[in-house]
């Protein structure tokens, strides 16, 4: 889930104004630090978490679009998410969450009940984990503008959790927070199918499974085994030798990240989605101050 996350934060359509965050708010603890042996030192989930008990104070943006001309007084955030993250090797930015379950699970308690820390990014990805219902990682599924569910129907334990944990994740789309699946792994099943278990949510992606693309997010190296991805790799190293858009897994995560960019057309049903294509095209025009993406 973890490897998800990361790699939907590094594949996020960017700009000069626009730095994804990853958020570890995972309750059982992080991964991201000793994945890539980066010492927090006063940063990560905690600070973040102990930060977000202080109200935010109103950005300026703010009071332009409520009419309010002279600013120069105005109260204006000095906060921001990027405070509280750690840059990892190749630029991505993390605020890790501490390894001690209780120690985490003490601050996404706390992130969950004063998210408001979470929107001074333009872009925030939020790992919750195994968001069981009741839990302050489900909690901070509703503060989010889009919920992407990583499941497995191939394994039944996942499969039952799924059908029981819907109709809550469907319930999330009456408070106007966008859910929808990314199915792991090889599974027979066509995106119809998965989707009526799950209480009609829609199939976003399909996930492969890939020891390379994972090992690259985790800061790892692991050559491809593959026929077709040993060809990919050897292809991409005589005609692009920084790209990595032929590993399975990077190349499901950025077509991700792209339709969650696209807010419009996640509310299309699948079948128009998939003839419309917007999803490849890039940023939406849609305006909004921020984005929260949850994966749980």
């Amino acid at each position: 889930m973890t490897s998800l996350a990361m790699a939907l934060t590094a594949c996020w359509p960017s700009s000069p104004l626009t730095v994804p965050v990853l958020v570890e708010a995972d309750a059982s603890g992080g991964d991201a630090a000793s994945w890539h042996g980066v010492d927090p030192r006063g940063t990560g989930l905690v600070s973040l978490a102990a930060a977000s008990r202080t109200p935010v104070p109103v950005t300026a943006q703010a009071w332009t679009q409520a009419g309010v001309a002279d600013i120069a007084h105005a109260s204006v955030s000095g906060a921001s998410l990027l405070d509280h993250a750690v840059e990892l090797p190749g630029g991505l930015r993390v605020v890790p969450a501490p390894p001690d379950p209780l120690e985490a699970g003490r601050a996404v308690d706390m992130l969950a009940h004063n998210p408001g820390l979470l929107r001074t990014g333009r872009v925030t990805v939020v790992d919750a984990g195994r968001a069981v219902p009741g839990s302050a990682g489900a909690a901070l599924l509703r503060h989010a503008d889009t919920v992407v569910v990583l499941t497995d129907p191939e394994d039944v334990g996942h499969a039952a959790r799924l059908r029981v944990c819907a109709p809550v994740l469907a319930s999330l789309r009456e408070e106007r927070v966008r859910v929808g699946l990314a199915v792991a792994g090889p599974c027979p099943h066509p995106d119809g199918e998965v989707s009526k278990v799950a209480s009609g949510l829609p199939v976003w992606a399909r996930i492969p499974h890939d020891p390379t693309g994972a090992g690259l997010v985790r800061g790892e190296h692991r050559p491809p085994r593959r026929l077709r991805d040993r060809w990919a790799a050897w292809w991409a190293e005589r005609h692009e030798p920084d790209g990595v858009e032929w590993m399975p897994l990077i190349k499901a995560a950025q077509s991700l990240a792209e339709l969650c960019d696209d807010l419009p057309a996640l509310d299309l049903p699948d079948e128009e989605r998939q003839e419309d294509g917007r999803h490849s095209l890039g940023p939406s025009t849609e305006r909004r101050d921020s984005t929260v993406v949850n994966v749980a």
